[in-house]
């Protein structure tokens, strides 16, 4: 049963802050498409995985995706205030939580005392509507839909029986409630124009209100899919526009500012209400506790500029536990911060336990790719050590793509780089992981070289609009412009995957 609601555009929701609960081990909890670490009680535990494979199928019924296994299960971490998520990367004061998507790791972080209430994982939410879209619905979107579609989506309230969609968005309202909008011909057919910082949030929110008239106006929502269609051909985008739904795109704005008089919201009944979510659960071992942070940061590679303070404080935990889960982090942070020879010799002992465990093996990639790094002389020998390695970590674990990114790399100084072998490679590491820019930026410089331009302009269209991460957007729209011209990049060798696209 479906039942309407109408809200007024000025009212916001109210924020609810829980009390955090007493400190527990850490418990990892895996369902079809998450891997979730908590602190929570068990009961908790399975509530929070229940409600993101309900969240996972309500965007499988929104945009009409067949249900089929998550190649890369997300890892979420509940986390107990912002201290502790400030282990994991650096973060303001007020931040509730963040998606991170790099080279070497994809996972979301949220605090769990803002986790309740009324925002019942708003922020988680949105960010797995990304990780969502570009995971099982890949094309080249107007950056506008992406982030209204997550905004639209974050605010999904799912209870025991039912299940709200279309609820107002406090932030995004408080914006708009300023009489100052931008020009929906600014947000649909932007041309050479970028956003600026101090519109981002307007900007968000202008997105937010009209993929929600998109998503109920029954006229727009049946014409959505053929513009979405349109604009993933390229072409002009106010023509794909105007096309499809009839409308000039200069009359939106007096279209949208009418429709704020008559929003609303709707709540369905669960048709799954009394199916229980398969999930199992296993409680860490207790050096989790002062490690499993710590690891999650150096698996996004945040760990750089405080190295040698996260090296200090594993080192301690590694010693005080002496366990083969403290002995794996110390592994890690002795490659990454510390003595790489110790940690040679700690993973080849982990290794001869654990033959076929894919993140051992991938991490003996690294220590001889991180070697050939810091050796130039010896850069070719250490990267042609590193190969079987990565080729044992992908046979351990086909969607291991940071094995993949990496293992590119470690080919970067052989004759046969720029190959169809190379390519395939990346494009698999984009395939698993369609959320990384940095890895669509390394394979569509590849079709580049290989003269497969319109492959490579497939690839950059989306990025280069991202209002996220400006640098990088501009490195995409550099290369789009080469695609465009029909011309291949300059010639120079495989730079080391960058993190830089660590927090949104």
């Amino acid at each position: 049963m479906w039942k309407n609601m109408k809200w007024a555009v000025a009212g916001l929701l109210s924020l609810f802050l829980g009390t955090p609960a007493a400190r527990a081990e850490w418990l990892r909890a895996e369902s079809a498409n998450f891997i979730v670490f908590s602190e929570s009680r068990e009961s908790r535990v399975r509530q929070q995985v229940s409600q993101l494979e309900v969240f996972h199928r309500l965007l499988l019924q929104m945009t009409g995706t067949r249900p089929q296994p998550s190649p890369n299960k997300l890892q979420v971490f509940f986390v107990r205030g912002n201290a502790e998520m400030r282990i994991v990367a650096e973060m303001r004061p007020e931040v509730g939580g963040f998606y991170s998507a790099t080279p070497t790791a994809i996972l979301a972080v949220v605090d769990e005392s803002q986790n309740r209430g009324s925002w019942n994982n708003h922020v988680l939410f949105h960010e797995y509507a990304h990780h969502f879209m570009f995971q099982f619905r890949p094309a080249a979107y107007p950056a506008w839909y992406v982030e209204g579609f997550a905004e639209y989506m974050m605010t999904a309230t799912i209870g025991d029986d039912w299940i709200e969609i279309g609820n107002v968005n406090p932030n995004r309202v408080a914006w708009l409630n300023h009489d100052t909008w931008m020009p929906y011909e600014h947000i649909l057919a932007p041309g050479a124009r970028r956003i600026s910082p101090l519109d981002v949030a307007l900007y968000y929110s202008q997105s937010w209100l009209l993929v929600h008239y998109l998503f109920r106006t029954p006229e727009a929502q049946r014409a959505l899919p053929a513009y979405l269609a349109a604009h993933s051909r390229g072409g002009d985008p106010r023509e794909a526009f105007e096309s499809a739904f009839g409308m000039r795109i200069r009359d939106v704005d007096r279209e949208i500012r009418a429709y704020t008089r008559r929003i609303t919201m709707t709540r369905m009944e669960r048709a799954d209400r009394s199916a229980a979510v398969p999930v199992e659960i296993g409680r860490l071992p207790a050096s989790s506790d002062d490690l499993l942070l710590y690891q999650a940061s150096m698996s996004l590679g945040q760990g750089e500029r405080r190295g040698a303070a996260v090296l200090a404080h594993v080192r301690r935990a590694a010693a005080r536990h002496n366990d083969d889960y403290s002995r794996r982090v110390l592994a890690r942070a002795e490659l990454l911060f510390g003595d790489r020879a110790a940690a040679g010799r700690l993973l080849e002992t982990l290794i001869a336990g654990s033959p076929a465990d894919a993140e051992l093996l991938f991490l003996r990639g690294m220590f001889y790719l991180l070697s050939g790094r810091a050796d130039e002389a010896g850069r070719r020998a250490h990267f042609r050590a590193a190969q079987p390695w990565f080729a044992r970590a992908h046979r351990a674990d086909p969607n291991h793509y940071p094995t993949l990114v990496h293992y590119a790399e470690s080919l970067s100084l052989e004759p046969s780089y720029r190959s169809g072998n190379t390519l395939n490679i990346l494009l698999l590491a984009r395939q698993l992981a369609p959320q990384v820019g940095s890895i669509t930026l390394r394979a569509a410089e590849m079709l580049l070289h290989l003269d497969r331009f319109e492959e490579a302009e497939v690839l950059l269209t989306p990025l280069a609009a991202s209002v996220h991460r400006e640098a990088q957007a501009s490195a995409a729209q550099a290369l789009l412009e080469r695609a465009r011209a029909r011309q291949r990049p300059a010639p120079a060798g495989a730079e080391p995957v960058a993190n830089e696209e660590a927090n949104q």
